[in-house]
């Protein structure tokens, strides 16, 4: 009968200090509406709904997982200076959303360099929309700008009602990405929110870097419109208006987007969670 009733108090022992970290991967699950880390080797995988969409210069690859067997390559051919680059992919939502979080892995190449040029030299880094993206309802971006010494600086685009808002250069992100940086993996987390209302100015948009706080704004006047006040698209990384003098190869891997916090620091977030 003791060794029963030892057996027992052990068991649940086990089950009550198993619980929290139960709970925990319960929690993170619940909250992750997409998940990719590419290891189908291709851009198959879809969940919730959501599903990759248009590419232009990406391949899922072997060549530099940050995780696992797989990640998504961007490849920016080397053009002479004052010419462009691109290497996009496209995120179809699938439903219409007003706030979401997004994480990813994201490799910085050894060569990565940011040149200044005459006339616009900012690179797209990730756009959240709504669809179609050439007629604007909710539209927000995070752009990168050279900092003049190779690596790049935060920048902020946004609309207002269909028009073009003025361009948003945050002191807090600035040297965004450096030297330091290059030949490294960076991970990313995003939070975006539409504005509750016309003229109520309180859209958001936050950006992490391993971590550490770069962008918080939570007063964008950034209201898409009777009607297109949401958002169900969007892409990764893009045109690069500065191009490359070399070949310029990036990687994202472990993609996620949530409808809750993701990342370790974030306010209210519930702790990392684990990208499989």
């Amino acid at each position: 009968m003791k060794r029963v009733f030892h057996y027992f108090r052990l068991s649940l022992f086990w089950l009550m200090s198993s619980m929290p970290a139960f709970l925990a991967i319960s929690n993170a699950e619940a909250q992750t509406l997409f998940q990719d880390g590419f290891e189908s080797g291709n851009l198959s995988y879809t969940q919730n709904g959501i599903r990759w969409g248009d590419s232009a210069s990406t391949v899922v690859n072997a060549l530099n997982p940050r995780t696992g067997t797989s990640a998504l390559q961007f490849r920016y051919p080397g053009v002479a200076d004052g010419q462009d680059g691109w290497a996009e992919q496209r995120v179809e939502l699938g439903a219409s959303y007003t706030e979401t979080w997004v994480m990813f892995d994201l490799y910085i190449p050894a060569n990565y360099y940011h040149r200044t040029q005459s006339g616009a030299a900012n690179n797209k880094f990730f756009a959240l929309y709504r669809n179609p993206y050439t007629s604007p309802g909710f539209q927000v971006n995070f752009s990168t700008i050279p900092n003049g010494s190779g690596g790049s600086n935060i920048e902020i685009h946004s609309y207002n009602n269909g028009s073009e808002s003025p361009i948003q250069t945050p002191t807090s992100g600035s040297n965004f990405i450096t030297s330091a940086d290059a030949g490294h993996w960076l991970n990313i987390v995003m939070h975006f929110k539409v504005p509750t209302g016309q003229g109520t100015n309180d859209g958001v948009m936050q950006l992490w870097k391993n971590g550490s706080q770069i962008v918080n704004i939570t007063n964008l006047a950034s209201w898409g419109g009777t009607g297109k006040n949401y958002f169900d698209a969007a892409y990764i990384l893009g045109w690069s208006n500065s191009g490359y003098a070399n070949e310029t190869l990036f990687y994202v891997d472990n993609f996620v987007i949530s409808d809750s916090p993701l990342g370790a620091n974030p306010p209210g977030a519930p702790g990392l969670v684990a990208v499989q």
